[in-house]
């Protein structure tokens, strides 16, 4: 488990600081039986770097695949050669002078910038990509930072962060999430536990007149719940979400995607998203699967059930293998409307037959399979639920 010291501190009271050094947090946490394995420093490199905005791109004199971008600094603008596809006017980005260290983006070595002369004209610094900064391996363009982000300012200081990779056993499915951490960082250091306010505006319409859900194997889902969000539009979630999903090591895809991760890593309770339109008879039934039943996954393969899985259906046939992958046919897409979103609870041993036999391993899956509360249910369905409000328009 990978999880953001910054992001840890939000549940922590007093809000936004742990008491004990760094080192110490470590030690106490491995000798509590969760070991910490490696302490990943993000923007320790990262002297001479600086939060810019573009205001002016034009074309490189003598070049047709660069271009020229301008870069306020707050105090000074800098003229630099850029390549970057993704280069746009009045975006934020991560500015490098020279002297900066940053990785390389074919060799992987990291190296001193240096003023160089491109095609005629002179470049003193850098507008980044992610894997210049060292934060993944996107190069084919540069890294846009949120319009907050405070110009002038050092990055480091800006999204600087400490990521803390954990070994979690098997014995501590609570711990596979950030809330589950701060709280054994709470009780290790006398501070108390914060949760987040999961409040958020409900219509006044009956979701039973909209949506019905049936539970035909109860030994394998002891409970489903569900909630229905209409009115969204499916776009980048924000800076900060896409950040601390990276720093956690998961892709960012989408508003929707990312909450749903995003929830599932704070609470450890997987989500899953149907587009709700694509429901038909507009009934979720919770079923073992039937003879020669099969399912195109998410990944656009198309896989056997057997009748001892668990899935997910509608009137019609399966919508997902349930706890392990959605199926295409539900799949969220750019011009999904409305969400039923998801959060159930499985058996455990049920899913890491169906994950194993599927050869489909995921989070989702390696958080079931240990064993996950069925309290976590409805806490987590309302976090995801009001993100999903608040980020996508729902």
């Amino acid at each position: 488990m990978k999880v953001s010291l910054n992001w840890l501190k939000e549940y922590v009271l007093p809000h936004g600081r742990i008491t004990l050094p760094l080192a110490e947090i470590a030690e106490k946490l491995t000798m509590a039986g969760l070991e910490v394995e490696v302490v990943e420093v993000i923007g320790d490199r990262w002297d001479n770097i600086v939060v810019g905005q573009i205001t002016a791109v034009n074309p490189h004199p003598d070049a047709d695949r660069l271009r020229l971008a301008t870069v306020n600094l707050g105090t000074e603008e800098e003229t630099v050669v850029c390549g970057a596809p993704n280069l746009t006017l009045g975006n934020k980005i991560a500015f490098a002078r020279v002297g900066a260290q940053l990785v390389d983006g074919h060799s992987g070595q990291v190296a001193t910038l240096k003023s160089a002369k491109i095609r005629g004209v002179v470049s003193s610094g850098m507008v980044c990509s992610e894997k210049e900064l060292g934060l993944s391996d996107e190069h084919e363009g540069i890294m846009v930072l949120p319009d907050e982000a405070p110009l002038g300012v050092a990055l480091g200081d800006y999204l600087g962060d400490v990521v803390l990779n954990l070994e979690v056993t098997p014995n501590r499915p609570d711990c596979l999430s950030v809330i589950g951490i701060a709280r054994e960082i709470a009780a290790l250091t006398g501070q108390s536990l914060h949760l987040p306010d999961v409040s958020y505006q409900e219509s006044a319409s009956p979701v039973e007149q909209q949506i019905a859900v049936e539970i035909s194997a109860p030994d394998l889902c002891s409970r489903y719940c569900a909630s229905l969000i209409t009115g969204i539009k499916v776009a980048e979630s924000p800076g900060w979400m896409q950040q601390r999903l990276l720093s956690c090591g998961m892709r960012p895809i989408n508003n929707i995607v990312d909450v749903t991760n995003y929830v599932m890593l704070e609470y450890g309770q997987p989500l899953h998203a149907f587009d709700y339109e694509k429901l038909r008879g507009k009934k979720i039934i919770v079923r073992r699967a039937g003879d020669n039943e099969n399912i195109i996954t998410l990944d656009n393969v198309e896989r056997e059930l057997a009748t001892d899985m668990l899935v997910i259906s509608d009137v019609m046939g399966v919508l997902a293998a349930a706890g392990v992958m959605g199926g295409a046919n539900s799949e969220v897409t750019e011009e999904t409307t409305s969400i039923l979103l998801e959060s159930a609870s499985f058996n455990s041993a049920s899913i890491h037959y169906t994950g194993r036999t599927l050869r489909l391993p995921s989070e989702a899956c390696m958080r079931f399979e240990r064993g996950i509360r069925s309290e976590l249910t409805l806490p987590a369905l309302k976090r995801a639920t009001q993100l999903m409000a608040q980020l996508a328009g729902g």
